[in-house]
């Protein structure tokens, strides 16, 4: 797709690994075990340069054609009776494979999948052996796929029970863009813009592709109808108009005119600068970031011991320096710790906070409930409302989702700034622990109504029942009076009494169908709850995790920086003269060798700064 952008993060890879072996050779002869997990961590982001593209949207939308299309290859299943049931990764392979990964109690398990099965439900694909898939992963050989891009195919949303909304938005939150896929047949419904709003709350880098304009003349219309709605709401996301049958036709035909007015070549131009160029860089930079931290640190050890080994008088002068730092470094440690007050503090904040967002959002269902099963006869509405409170309650919770992760967001980056010292900058984490197992439980469904409406005979019965049991009455008082038991009187009232006594029954069944279908949803809405509420907490507690040893390691770090420092300049301080000029010149090396890392990791941030402008300019260029 994008050489230049294929060549720049080569050359990177080839700098940072050649960068990694020396800052790995110093952190272990300096005794800095504390800085191989940065290391490591340096080494994946170099070895793993795939940029994730996810494809959302409703049901039937023309997904999985998209990706086929755009990649040129029959991959994701298609058609009108097939559909995508598992989220699907397709990356770049020399050969074409296929697998499936298969949750397991204590992680997961791959099982191999033949290329004439793609096309097939492969979440309930033999091979799983009924176990639950995650995914499925296919390799194949596309130059689109070359720069890095790993496409993801997704579940339709939509539908009854809104079963894959949940995992859906667990995929955009840790997606690097996303693609929003809708069709050009109406303009957004109120369930799809409520998607969009939360996939683009999720990941701001992300485009809207308005499929099938082959199909519909109107098109153009319901593009500027669905602008407006953007425009109204305050969301920036582009709309770009595609078919996918167009681009085919282009591809088979090699027309150039065809393929432009696909729409596919600005889908292109979008994945090459808003999604490789951008994205690949920050990746870079916070590689060289990470190696610059590890550089520093090592570095300031090694120039106390120098100046202790070149100037006798140094020691005592960089001992008190040291003792003063370490004094306030302790201080802050056993003491103080802001950050972990913030972090603390924050985490129980945002737990009620998402709490009381859910409680608020499944209450406003509830009342809705409640006015609607106020008239009527539920049988008769119960289908259409047991989907409609499955629908908004999937949204409920995927609006709650996207609230914990924005906040969680927050919540980091004012733990960042606590944490800071002197405006030092650190970087965040990625915060993948808010984004691990499913919203709503799949087997989560609302109950159906026990109390079934009578039959015509059960009517017809109680009518009777009521009319005998009155009409013997007043008979029986006219026979007291002289009267026959049966006479027009006593007839009359029989018949008066019987439609009475059908009547209350018939108010009293539907009085306990109203109190059976409240007490049915309430159930749901409170089992949701339960299910949401529990995941909520362990995934922020999670998160919390996840920022406490992030940030208590670069506190570690910066400590055993500065006791290896004040170490270091004891330990020369105490050498013999001919002992302390070999030492000098073993550390002078060392020094040397850490001056040319930090030279080329700040070239290299130099590179990416500017190669990322010239990588975006060269992008809009091409078809």
């Amino acid at each position: 797709m994008n050489k230049p952008a294929a060549e720049n993060g080569r050359s990177t890879v080839g700098v940072v690994t050649a960068l990694l072996d020396p800052l790995t050779r110093l952190a272990r002869s300096a005794d800095r075990h504390d800085l191989f997990g940065t290391l490591d961590a340096v080494r994946r982001r170099s070895a793993d340069n795939s940029v994730r593209v996810v494809f959302v949207g409703l049901r039937q939308q023309g997904k999985s054609q998209l990706i086929n299309a755009l990649l040129g290859k029959e991959v994701c299943a298609v058609g009108d009776r097939r559909a995508t049931s598992v989220v699907t990764v397709v990356r770049q392979a020399a050969e074409p494979a296929a697998r499936l990964v298969i949750e397991k109690s204590a992680g997961f398990e791959t099982v191999p999948l033949p290329l004439d099965e793609l096309q097939s439900d492969l979440a309930n694909s033999p091979r799983a052996q009924g176990r639950q898939v995650a995914r499925a992963e296919i390799g194949v050989d596309v130059a689109a796929l070359a720069t890095g891009l790993a496409l993801v195919d997704t579940p339709g949303v939509g539908g009854t029970g809104q079963r894959h909304a949940a995992r859906v938005l667990n995929e955009v939150a840790q997606a690097d863009a996303v693609v929003i896929v809708g069709d050009a047949s109406q303009e957004f419904t109120e369930p799809e813009f409520r998607f969009v709003q939360q996939v683009i709350g999720l990941s701001p880098t992300a485009v809207i592709a308005l499929t099938k304009i082959d199909l519909y003349p109107e098109w153009r219309r319901i593009a500027d109808a669905d602008r407006r709605h953007l425009a109204n709401a305050g969301v920036d996301c582009r709309i770009i108009p595609m078919s996918s049958t167009l681009r085919s036709h282009a591809l088979r035909l090699n027309d150039k005119e065809l393929n432009a007015e696909s729409g596919y070549p600005e889908l292109f131009r979008f994945l090459r600068c808003e999604v490789l160029a951008d994205i690949g860089t920050k990746r870079r930079v916070r590689m060289a970031c990470d190696l610059e931290s590890v550089a520093q640190h090592l570095t300031v050890p090694f120039e106390a011991e120098l100046n202790a080994l070149r100037d006798p008088t140094f020691h005592q002068r960089m001992a008190e320096e040291l003792k003063a730092e370490k004094e306030i470094s302790n201080a802050r440690i056993k003491s103080a710790k802001s950050w972990q007050h913030v972090l603390n503090d924050g985490v129980t904040d945002l737990n009620s906070a998402i709490e009381y967002d859910l409680r608020e959002r499944l209450r406003s269902i509830g009342k809705y409930i409640e006015s609607e099963l106020a008239d009527g006869d539920p049988d008769k509405k119960w289908p259409v409302l047991t989907g409609w409170v499955q629908e908004q309650v999937s949204g409920a919770v995927g609006d709650n989702f996207v609230e914990a992760f924005r906040s969680a967001q927050a919540l980091a980056e004012r733990v960042a700034a606590s944490f800071a010292d002197d405006g030092a900058r650190i970087d965040l984490p990625a915060l993948n622990a808010i984004c691990e197992g499913d919203l709503i439980d799949p087997e989560l469904q609302v109950g159906e109504l026990r109390d079934a409406k009578n039959s015509f005979a059960d009517k017809g019965l109680t009518a009777v029942r009521g009319g005998y049991s009155g009409a013997m009455m007043i008979g029986m008082g006219a026979t007291m009076l002289g009267a026959a038991l049966m006479n027009p009187i006593t007839i009359g009232a029989g018949v008066a009494l019987g439609v009475k006594a059908y009547q209350q029954d018939r108010a009293g069944r539907l009085a306990r169908r109203r109190n059976e279908a409240q007490i049915t949803l309430r159930k749901y809405l409170d089992d949701v709850s339960f299910q949401v509420h529990k995941l909520s907490r362990d995934r922020l507690r999670n998160v919390q995790r996840e920022l406490r040893d992030h940030f208590r390691e670069a506190a570690d770090q910066a400590l055993a920086s500065l006791q290896g420092s004040m170490k270091a300049a004891q330990e020369a301080a105490n050498l013999e003269v001919a002992a302390r000029e070999k030492r000098a010149a073993e550390v002078e090396k060392k020094l040397a060798v850490l001056a040319r890392v930090r030279d080329s990791v700040g070239r290299l941030q130099t590179a990416q700064a500017s190669g990322a402008g010239q990588l975006a300019s060269a992008a809009r260029t091409q078809p």
